[in-house]
């Protein structure tokens, strides 16, 4: 079975077009599909019109929690073997999610469109550049296109995954941990979809992002290592910062003031307890995160499906 994740939001003007195309590429697949849209608080005319679209199971929001919300709420609500994500706004074809089904069907795990020739400002296309390189050499899973919505996964390398934060956009990146081969193909550059305008407060967010992302999939299951070793190294500096000191008394030497290293020592000496705690701690919350793993940052006002 195919799924289908429309993430929505004031989406009115299209919607029902990417709705229509969709239903004429799977017909020519020829096998069960559903189609999931997710409403993230709209304020136009998006969920009255999803109400009218039929078959499709529009997941309402209570108010808009992000893209990355919806997302999440789509795959959770998913039951098809193969899930394609596509944005509302006809930034990408429909017709695209063909290949995009075809190359999941050779094994791939993980499939994602290359919108080659998309139009754009130059300072968007040299920020998404570097972004792209940035995330293939931190992560060694190599895309020209992260940002594009048109994805395919198989239900088995993702299925659990919950999205915080904003780390959808690395979905492929967790898939390829999850042991999927990961491909790109390109995909026909619509030239529709809202303009996204991009800040330094977003380039911000993105590397904390990345580096979230770094941190759970080399140390989520074992944090404790992570910040032990750092106060593993920052002991070592106080230990190193204590023996110079009591060398440079022994041998009367002013070369450094005689206050400065204990201080530094001393320093150093709380900064590794502080991190061996902060990993201690985070273990425990790791603990209490799979207890309570089916709490989601998000509340569904209202499921409906249209057969």
């Amino acid at each position: 079975m195919i799924s289908i994740i429309i993430p929505v939001f004031n989406s009115a003007k299209t919607i029902r077009e990417v709705h229509h195309r969709l239903i004429g590429v799977l017909k020519v697949c020829g096998e069960p599909y559903e189609i999931i849209a997710v409403d993230n608080g709209s304020t136009d005319e998006s969920r009255k019109i999803l109400q009218s679209l039929s078959p499709v199971t529009a997941v309402l929001l209570s108010k808009n929690f992000g893209e990355n919300a919806a997302l999440d709420a789509g795959f959770k609500m998913a039951i098809g073997d193969f899930i394609i994500t596509i944005d509302g706004e006809l930034a990408c074809n429909p017709e695209d999610v063909l290949p995009v089904l075809k190359k999941l069907k050779e094994g791939f795990g993980a499939v994602s469109g290359w919108r080659k020739g998309r139009q754009g400002s130059l300072y968007a296309r040299i920020l998404s550049s570097i972004a792209n390189a940035i995330i293939s050499a931190s992560t060694h899973v190599r895309l020209n296109d992260y940002s594009s919505s048109l994805k395919g996964y198989r239900r088995e390398f993702i299925d659990g995954i919950q999205l915080l934060g904003n780390t959808s956009l690395f979905m492929p990146i967790f898939a390829s941990d999850r042991g999927a081969r990961v491909a790109e193909i390109p995909i026909s550059a619509s030239h529709g979809g809202r303009i996204r305008r991009r800040s330094v407060s977003d380039a911000l967010c993105f590397l904390f992002d990345l580096v979230s992302v770094k941190f759970l999939l080399n140390y989520f299951s074992r944090p404790l290592r992570f910040f032990g070793s750092w106060a593993v190294f920052f002991g070592g500096l106080a230990v190193g910062a204590a023996i110079i000191s009591i060398a440079l008394k022994i041998l009367h030497s002013t070369v450094i003031h005689p206050v400065l290293l204990p201080l530094v020592g001393v320093m150093f000496v709380i900064l590794s307890i502080i991190l061996f705690m902060l990993g201690f701690v985070t273990e425990i919350l790791l603990r209490i995160y799979y207890e309570r793993k089916d709490n989601a940052p998000y509340l569904i006002y209202e499921v409906l499906k249209n057969k």
